[in-house]
């Protein structure tokens, strides 16, 4: 990549500004800490109550498996604020500036790396709030180990940081805001589900997955899923981790959780080359 691409931190420091002088980073982030305490709340009751009945036995895989969730749906936020972010100035019709001032290529970059930090950083939010919430509610029962945390803490943070990006690069693509928002939810919470579910119906019960039903776990919001649930079914179902990753993900034959991070950065680099290109040559006076 040639240096003058690069964003400088003149670039960097402006897109920061523009993200934080507004109020949808904030805004975003109150859903994210509220469902990460409810979440986490109910995954530490429930796991209290397997205690009470299993005694010393309890798993502790189920409060990592809430916090799982709780980065899954956090995801969604972090996108959400990168199609904002990136489509906010041609909202606004600043975008033609912008592009003059610092050059096309390093705006997108610069916006993609803001993004990330703040997609990392509700990671974080749901990460801290969903533990307190979680171990409050679990009182006495056994608690996950804690590099189980900080491995699921770490690929929730690169999980949410990458969806983020792909916020950016949809954004670029699709520069009117209310349409991209749209395409972004309707992607994430209901086309990918059905997609997934056509893939899989051709599979019956206890015989091996087809080609089109290993799809389903390269699809980038289920990929993003198999990375954060792959640790909680380790703990929860041991040599049966797969199938408890295919039941909480709704995918055939998940990879490894750092072949599934794989998979989300590999749509992560696509989606932002496709956002350089059409970027980069459409006409924005």
């Amino acid at each position: 990549m040639r240096a003058d691409l690069l964003p400088g931190t003149g670039v960097l420091r402006a897109e920061a500004l523009k993200a934080l002088s507004v109020r949808t980073w904030w805004a975003l982030a109150i859903p994210v800490g509220l469902l990460a305490v409810m979440v986490n709340l109910f995954g530490g009751l429930f796991s209290s109550a397997v205690a009470g009945v299993a005694g010393d036995d309890g798993i502790p895989g189920i409060l990592l498996a809430s916090l799982a969730y709780a980065l899954s749906l956090s995801t969604v936020f972090a996108a959400l604020h990168g199609v904002v972010l990136a489509t906010a100035e041609f909202r606004h019709r600043t975008v033609s500036t912008t592009y003059l001032l610092a050059g096309r290529v390093p705006t997108l970059l610069a916006k993609a790396a803001v993004a990330a930090g703040v997609g990392a950083a509700y990671a974080l939010l749901a990460i801290v709030l969903g533990l307190l919430a979680g171990l409050l509610g679990q009182g006495a029962a056994p608690l996950p180990s804690v590099g189980g945390i900080v491995s699921l803490s770490g690929a929730g943070i690169l999980v949410c940081a990458l969806w983020s990006v792909l916020g950016v690069a949809l954004g670029t693509l699709v520069v009117n805001q209310a349409g991209a928002v749209v395409a972004l939810l309707v992607y994430v919470l209901a086309a990918e589900n059905l997609v997934s579910l056509v893939l899989r119906s051709g599979t019956e019960e206890g015989e091996a997955p087809g080609a089109a039903a290993r799809v389903t776990s390269l699809l980038p919001a289920n990929a993003g899923d198999v990375a954060l649930y792959d640790l909680p079914a380790r703990e929860l179902g041991g040599r049966y981790a797969p199938s408890v990753v295919e039941g909480l993900a709704g995918v055939a034959a998940p990879p490894p959780g750092w072949g599934a991070l794989l998979v989300l950065v590999v749509w992560t680099g696509a989606g932002l080359a496709v956002a350089w290109v059409v970027g980069g040559r459409r006409d924005v006076t």
